[in-house]
C-alpha cells in the first residue's frame, strides 16, 4: 500500500511531494518523523537518511544539533530539499547525495543512526537485504538503524481490504514506473538476516504502517 502512495506523490511536482503524501497517508508520514525525532534521535552525532525525499527529517535534526546526509534517487527531491536546508541556514550540518539505497557510497560505520521511512516498501526482497546490509556496514557498531514501511491491518476485516486495495495498486503503479509486485516485507526477519537485531515495532492505524528498530 506504501508503495502506490510513495509512487502517486512522486509523480507530482517534487515541490507538492510532502502535501501529498501527507494527504494519501492520513499524516502518517508526520507521525513517523515525529515519533524518530522525539523518541530515537541521539542528543549529538550523525544521521543518514535513505530515501530523504524532501529533507524534512534531516532538517529537524539539524536544528537539533546532528550532522546529516540525505540520500535519494530522485533529483527534484533532492534539488528541493537542498533549497530547503540553505533556507534554514543548516548547510553546514546538513547535506544530500544522489545514490541508490542498494549501494550507499559511505565507509564502513560513518553513522551513529541510520533511518529509512516508506522508502523500502518499494524495494523487491533481494533489495530490501541489499539495502539493510548496506545500513548496518554503514551505521556504527551500536548504532540504530530505524525502517518505517507498511504493513498489515491487525483487523482481519481490515487485513482482507488492505491486500485488495495493495493488489489493485500495484497494477496501477506497474504502469507508472518499474516497480513489481511483491509481498509484504518481513522486515525484522530481513533485519536479522544481516546481523541486525530487531529491538521493537511502533505500529501506527492499527498496523498499516510500521516503524521497525533495530541495533547494529
Amino acid at each position: 500500500m506504501a508503495t502506490i502512495l510513495m509512487k502517486l506523490s512522486e509523480d507530482r511536482a517534487a515541490t507538492q511531494y510532502d502535501r501529498w503524501i501527507s494527504l494519501l497517508t492520513f499524516r502518517q508520514d508526520t507521525t513517523l518523523r515525529n515519533y524518530i525525532i522525539d523518541h530515537l534521535l541521539p542528543k549529538k552525532g550523525t544521521l543518514l537518511d535513505v530515501g530523504c525525499g524532501t529533507g524534512k527529517l534531516l532538517i529537524e535534526a539539524g536544528r537539533r544539533g546532528m550532522r546529516g546526509v540525505g540520500v535519494d534517487i530522485n533529483r527534484e527531491m533532492l534539488q528541493v530539499a537542498e533549497e530547503r536546508v540553505k533556507k534554514h541556514n543548516l548547510t553546514r550540518r546538513v547535506d544530500f547525495k544522489y545514490g541508490d539505497a542498494t549501494s550507499l557510497d559511505f565507509d564502513d560505520g560513518s553513522f551513529d543512526m541510520v533511518v529509512s521511512t516508506l522508502m523500502v516498501s518499494e524495494l523487491h526482497p533481494k533489495q530490501l537485504k541489499a539495502f539493510l546490509k548496506e545500513a548496518a556496514r554503514v551505521v556504527v557498531s551500536g548504532g540504530q538503524v530505524v525502517v518505517g514501511g507498511e504493513g498489515i491491518p491487525q483487523s482481519r476485516l481490515m487485513s482482507h481490504f488492505f491486500i485488495m486495495i495493495r493488489s489493485l495498486s500495484f497494477r496501477l503503479v506497474s504502469h507508472l514506473s518499474e516497480v513489481e509486485s511483491h509481498p509484504p516485507h518481513d522486515i525484522p526477519a530481513a533485519m536479522r538476516s544481516v546481523g541486525l537485531n530487531p529491538k521493537y515495532r511502533v505500529s501506527l492505524m492499527g498496523g498499516l504502517f510500521e516503524l521497525f528498530v533495530a541495533e547494529a
